[in-house]
């Protein structure tokens, strides 16, 4: 997917108020998908995502193998607590991109799926 698009993917994404910007990011080459949040129009460069907790450090979008929005994120305050999970409401970001369709996604039980390249 081209660099405008992501810019134009993360720009949906962030006027559709989404309230918990949670997402899991796999990048080309790398082993495990990596947790993070939506980057902030601040956060996007003409080529290149800043910082959105990923890495922790700014990438490539040519880099970004697909991007995950997740409907429930599970999470833990403290070490003996038990994990809870809040959920984000994606009905209207599905719609929005679905409105643009230009881009390569798929919705299931998890969330969201942006395809930045489809193997």
């Amino acid at each position: 997917m081209s660099n405008a698009k992501w810019r134009q993917l993360f720009s949906v994404v962030n006027e559709s108020n989404l309230t918990l910007a949670h997402c899991v990011w796999k990048l080309i080459g790398g082993d495990e998908p990596k947790h993070g949040f939506v980057p902030g129009y601040d956060s996007l460069g003409e080529n290149y995502v800043g910082d959105c907790g990923a890495l922790n450090r700014p990438f490539e979008y040519k880099v970004i193998e697909w991007l995950l929005i997740p409907y429930k994120i599970g999470f833990c305050r403290n070490e003996p607590a038990p994990i809870q999970c809040k959920t984000q409401e994606l009905s209207h970001v599905i719609e929005l991109l679905n409105s643009l369709g230009q881009f390569e996604l798929e919705t299931n039980e998890n969330g969201i799926k942006i395809y930045g390249y489809k193997p």
